[in-house]
């Protein structure tokens, strides 16, 4: 219950944050700008978020939680309103960029609190959570998409008040206490190194498969001869992922973390077989489940993993480095998986494959070098 005012304001500045996102690139094409500057502009949102990977930490620790969130509010309210004032291109990704920066800031200030006052042995399900809110509310903004003309300023005025009001419910929001401990104290809950790698390689593997499903499915269905039922499909897949979330949460809790990443794992590299060789009915909608399902819950597993019995400022400071790792994969996978889909016509299943095959060899070879059980969480 004490995470409700933490919740209302996700839900409230995920609205505007989300909706902002495809207003831009909607805007910038009803006004004829190239694709190559659409994708620019796109691309200085997640830029932003991983130069603000390096210092969020450091500022949540000087500012504290609710004072860090409600600076970013400011910041991606400023910059809403900015976007309507100016055409200007290079103002644009300026103004993108600085939005990155504070929703990268915003996000390891409330990952890190949700999981600073989960208990322990609840941590995968308090991140399960976490993420529904956050998916539920990114799919009901782009609603708004199909409400409001791209041509007014209506769409940034809208995104900008959202983002001022998601301030309010911060007011009575339950200050996590941070303690004060050394990062390097045993009190602190470090993992051991190899986890915390494992951890970080997840995150990073989960940025290059969510950066490629959003940026290059909807191209991936229109190759494959379904562009009528592109909005649909893109649907059913966020959908399987938000569904999937609390069964994830609470059988990582239960069998252990790394027993989840390998079914998910399995669960995405069946889920592109499927749409490699079978293509009608059933078997997209399968295929989709299994995809979304697996998908769009490794970051979360992985997040909670990585950190551990973490707690207080180690616990925020490991939060950056697995945004800094998110953010990484997220710029990279869409160009990596762009050049294979240029190449081949399945090209983005082919990625998908290639990462959860290394991703699952990855997951062996741990497995092996530290001789533990499949389902230890550390």
């Amino acid at each position: 219950m004490h995470l409700i005012p933490l919740y209302t304001h996700l839900v409230l500045l995920t609205l505007g944050n989300a909706f902002l996102v495809t207003l831009v690139a909607m805007t910038l094409k009803a006004q004829g700008a190239p694709t190559t500057q659409i994708g620019l502009v796109g691309s200085a949102f997640y830029l932003g978020m991983l130069g603000a990977s390096f210092f969020a930490d450091k500022m949540i620790r000087g500012l504290g939680h609710v004072r860090t969130l409600v600076l970013c509010c400011a910041g991606l309210t400023m910059g809403a309103l900015a976007l309507s004032w100016t055409d200007l291109m290079p103002a644009w990704f300026m103004l993108r960029m600085l939005a990155g920066m504070a929703a990268a800031i915003g996000f390891v200030a409330v990952e890190s609190w949700v999981l600073g006052v989960a208990p322990l042995h609840r941590r995968s399900s308090a991140m399960a959570r976490y993420m529904l809110v956050y998916y539920f509310s990114y799919g009901i903004s782009q609603l708004f998409i199909d409400w409001i003309p791209v041509t007014s300023s209506l769409g940034f005025w809208l995104a900008a008040g959202l983002c001022a009001l998601s301030v309010l419910p911060l007011i009575g929001a339950r200050r996590p206490e941070l303690s004060n401990e050394s990062e390097c104290a045993p009190a602190s809950g470090k993992p051991p190194r190899a986890d915390r790698a494992l951890g970080l390689a997840g995150c990073l593997v989960a940025g290059m498969l969510l950066g490629g499903l959003y940026a290059l499915m909807p191209i991936q269905l229109q190759q494959i001869a379904r562009p009528e039922e592109m909005g649909l499909y893109m649907a059913w897949l966020i959908l399987c992922g938000m569904a999937f979330q609390l069964p994830n949460g609470s059988l990582a809790d239960r069998w252990g973390k790394r027993t989840m990443m390998v079914v998910q794992t399995l669960m995405v590299g069946l889920g592109c077989l499927l749409l490699w060789e079978f293509r009608t009915g059933w078997s997209l909608i399968l295929a989709f489940s299994l995809l979304g399902a697996g998908a769009f819950t490794l970051y979360p597993t992985t997040m909670s993993y990585a950190c551990g019995k973490m707690h207080g400022h180690a616990l925020v400071k490991m939060t950056q480095k697995l945004m800094f790792a998110y953010s990484i994969g997220s710029l990279t996978g869409p160009m990596i998986a762009g050049i294979l889909l240029e190449k081949h016509q399945f090209g983005l299943f082919l990625f998908i494959i290639l990462l959860v095959a290394g991703w699952a060899l990855w997951l062996l070879l741990v497995r092996l070098v530290l001789d533990k059980p499949l389902g230890n969480t550390a």
